[in-house]
């Protein structure tokens, strides 16, 4: 027989290890939750499982567990290069949050797989984890931890905290990152499904389809949406006389360009060969023109070369919006951009058209 109060410390503790297994699987199933319904969504092409979105719920979800100071997560894409940079942002410690840096200076660097090695264990034949958070390790101040998909990397998280990371606190670490592992290879599929692999912009379909979206937006609510249509200048020409490695370097940098003068919110795709489209959501159209303009000055600017022979890449854009249009028009709104467009290169070629009822071309 036990004494009375060895019993009664025995089941205090029982309960305290229950309490503390009952809030590291509520954790887990709160973050598995709020990450396999952006899975979901992922199915539907019209909804991306946005990696913002994603790392949102992970990091509320592990700062949680314990106070950071860092949350860096790094993407690798199929050829293990760094291809997208997140790190912690905001004023104080309640509105931080992971935004991407576009500027980074890891950004296309090659992972080292085998020295990436030393910071995971092999459960498996196909199965890795961070070694860091296995049983027995000390308490630190910081984590490094690989996450795999089977045996692909996926993306690279560390973690630092003020404190030390003790056991229980690497515990529940640990039951986090499946899900989160789970949503990032999920987001980066869907990206491959729905990207051009040369310019890096999205796919003509995935334009269509947000399009519609935004049209039944502006149905609905008012604002407007414009639509601008890019065609590369002399492409033909640029082909035949300096070959098709010339035109896919003026294809791939113009859709550099492009991204970088846009906003989250805009679409833009690669609508055929050297033809691109971009969705400009509750945008009027003169705002869409000034961008229009800004990215056709960006690409004249450009220094281009191929073989050591120097050349120019220009653009001509033709812009649109929903002003006047009915609910049996969204055809109208990209026929516009194309006349718009039109106009641009009849006129000579490297600028930016804004369409017009009463005038149907107008020079920017």
């Amino acid at each position: 027989m036990l004494p009375v109060w060895l019993d009664a410390l025995l089941l205090l503790l029982a309960v305290g290890a229950s309490i503390r297994a009952w809030r590291l699987q509520g954790r887990a199933r709160a973050l598995a939750a709020r990450l396999q319904t952006r899975e979901r969504e992922s199915h539907f092409l019209g909804e991306s499982p946005d990696p913002e979105q994603i790392l949102r719920h992970a990091y509320r979800a592990a700062s949680d567990i314990l106070p950071l100071s860092a949350f860096d997560l790094y993407r690798v894409d199929q050829e293990q290069r760094i291809y997208e940079v997140w790190t912690l942002s905001g004023g104080s410690a309640e509105d931080l949050h992971p935004v991407r840096d576009p500027a980074h200076a890891y950004l296309g660097e090659l992972i080292d797989s085998r020295a990436l090695l030393r910071f995971a264990a092999t459960e498996t034949d196909r199965s890795f984890a961070p070694s860091e958070l296995l049983a027995g390790n000390p308490p630190t101040e910081r984590l490094h931890l690989p996450l795999y998909s089977g045996d692909a990397l996926v993306a690279y998280l560390m973690l630092v905290s003020p404190e030390p990371i003790d056991e229980h606190h690497k515990a529940e670490i640990r039951a986090l990152l499946a899900p989160l592992t789970s949503s990032l290879h999920a987001s980066r599929n869907w990206e491959i499904a729905v990207t051009d692999e040369l310019s890096g912009l999205f796919s003509r379909r995935y334009f269509e389809t947000r399009l519609s979206e935004e049209w039944a937006r502006y149905l609905r609510y008012g604002a407007a949406v414009s639509v601008g249509l890019f065609d590369l200048d002399n492409f033909k020409k640029l082909n035949d006389t300096l070959g098709h490695g010339a035109g896919d370097t003026a294809i791939r940098r113009f859709g550099e360009i492009l991204r970088a003068a846009l906003r989250s919110s805009d679409i833009a795709c690669r609508y055929g060969g050297e033809e691109f489209a971009v969705l400009f959501p509750e945008t009027a159209a003169r705002s869409a023109l000034a961008v229009a303009d800004r990215v056709r000055c960006s690409i004249e600017r450009e220094p281009f070369a191929t073989e050591g022979r120097p050349f120019r890449v220009t653009v001509s854009a033709g812009v649109a919006d929903t002003t006047g249009l009915g609910a049996k028009d969204r055809q109208q709104l990209l026929f516009r951009a194309d006349k718009a467009l039109y106009g641009a290169k009849d006129t000579g070629r490297n600028r930016a058209r804004l369409w017009s009822e009463k005038a149907p071309i107008r020079r920017f």
